[in-house]
């Protein structure tokens, strides 16, 4: 075989890696993707991967230029993961450098520490940790974040770090279930930094002490990036009827409705129903109004066949609302006149004022279930309920590579 043929495998094996984890990236969130789609893309971009190491010093550089001809997420996930794995100072810092200024890039490499097996993750977060530079703090609590490393007696020091940094320890605070550490993040309630706040809001509702926290995240309560975050633990934590009412309260004001077609999955109530259905007449929030619906009931809209094509007049999108995001993406139209009918027949197996998720109450072995058989947003929502019902315990994370998905680990740092 001539190199010029094995060149251009090598290169394709990149090209491939790159590509195959846009598409991880996009399926963590969305709502047709499940555990099994997720290890079959794992499967795939590892084997890609793979064909990179076995090409050796021919592997790095094909990677390497890569990176430097188009600096995108995908080509530095891939550099990175080598990079990584090399242990090659060098390479290393290469990659950080041009990486950690970008808001684009620094998810990416973010991913490839998680990807890189755990031995590997371990020496390279404790480096990150104790690195003068607070962006490589930052990226090394944000590595702990993925894999669910505690960073044990140093996690409340980066409480008192530059704002990144403060904002990432108290996410992670919450994430490993440090309920001894709830005095400093309520402190961090009054934070100068608005993210700082919002962390330890969203931290001291998973630790279960969210009194305080609940008018932080009412305040930023939406369906988009922090909102959305603070929206699905809003509405876990406070009483439920109280919860209710405020969603309930929000109707009326066009700007919140998608809030409230969202948030009534996360609380489960049949009561909501009712609006839900009306609201799969509206082109803006009939999708959103659809999932939700499916996510309390448990059924299906696609494979009921309860569901139509997309309307002609919104291929443009000239229809979709101003803070349209790909919560709608991938998302069925529901048929109103179907889900009306089954709802007229399946209502009394619903009783309203409690909580359902897929059709079956909060149980345990119901969440379990789930996070181990839904889809990905489901199994989000699974592990945050979970989570929920004991604090000090691990919030499972549902992006990660199979590994690391229910190995949380504690590292001591000199």
């Amino acid at each position: 075989m001539s190199r010029r043929v094995i060149e251009h495998i090598v290169e394709q094996h990149a090209e491939d890696a790159a590509f195959l984890w846009l598409q991880r990236n996009r399926a963590l969130d969305a709502p047709d993707q499940y555990l099994r789609n997720l290890n079959r893309l794992d499967d795939r971009l590892e084997a890609h991967i793979d064909g990179l190491r076995v090409a050796g010093e021919w592997g790095w550089h094909i990677a390497e230029r890569a990176f430097d001809q188009y600096q995108e997420p995908g080509e530095t996930f891939v550099a990175a993961v080598l990079a990584f794995e090399s242990l090659s100072g060098n390479r290393i810092g290469y990659i950080l450098n041009l990486a950690e200024a970008s808001s684009e890039l620094f998810p990416a490499v973010v991913s490839a520490l998680g990807w890189v097996e755990p031995h590997l993750a371990r020496e390279r977060v404790s480096s990150l940790l104790d690195h003068p530079r607070p962006s490589r703090r930052l990226l090394g609590l944000a590595a702990c974040s993925v894999r669910r490393i505690d960073p044990a007696a140093r996690l409340p020091l980066f409480m008192n770090d530059a704002p990144a940094v403060r904002a990432r320890a108290l996410r992670l605070a919450g994430e490993v279930g440090r309920v001894d550490l709830l005095s400093d993040i309520k402190a961090a309630l009054n934070d100068p930094d608005e993210k700082c706040r919002f962390w330890a809001a969203w931290s001291c509702a998973l630790l279960g002490d969210g009194h305080q926290a609940l008018d932080i995240l009412r305040m930023y309560a939406g369906v988009d990036g922090l909102g959305w975050k603070g929206a699905q633990l809003l509405l876990r934590v406070a009483d439920h009827q109280s919860a209710v009412e405020w969603l309930l309260s929000l109707r009326g004001d066009r700007s919140k409705e998608r809030l409230i077609a969202a948030g009534a999955g996360i609380l489960g109530d049949p009561i909501f129903v009712p609006w839900l259905t009306t609201r799969m007449r509206d082109p803006t929030l009939a999708r959103l109004a659809g999932e939700s619906f499916a996510t309390i009931t448990g059924l299906s809209l696609e494979s009921e066949a309860m569901h139509v094509k997309p309307l002609a007049d919104l291929d443009s999108g000239d229809a979709l609302p101003a803070d349209h995001s790909a919560r709608d993406e991938d998302l069925v139209w529901p048929d109103i006149r179907k889900v009306r009918e089954w709802w007229r027949r399946n209502q009394t197996g619903f009783s309203p004022g409690k909580r359902y998720l897929l059709g079956k109450p909060l149980a345990a072995e119901n969440l379990r279930e789930i996070f181990v058989s839904g889809t990905q947003r489901q199994r989000r929502s699974a592990a945050l309920d979970l989570a929920l019902s004991a604090p000090d315990a691990l919030l499972a994370n549902s992006s990660a590579r199979s590994f690391t998905r229910l190995a949380p680990t504690t590292i001591d740092v000199l």
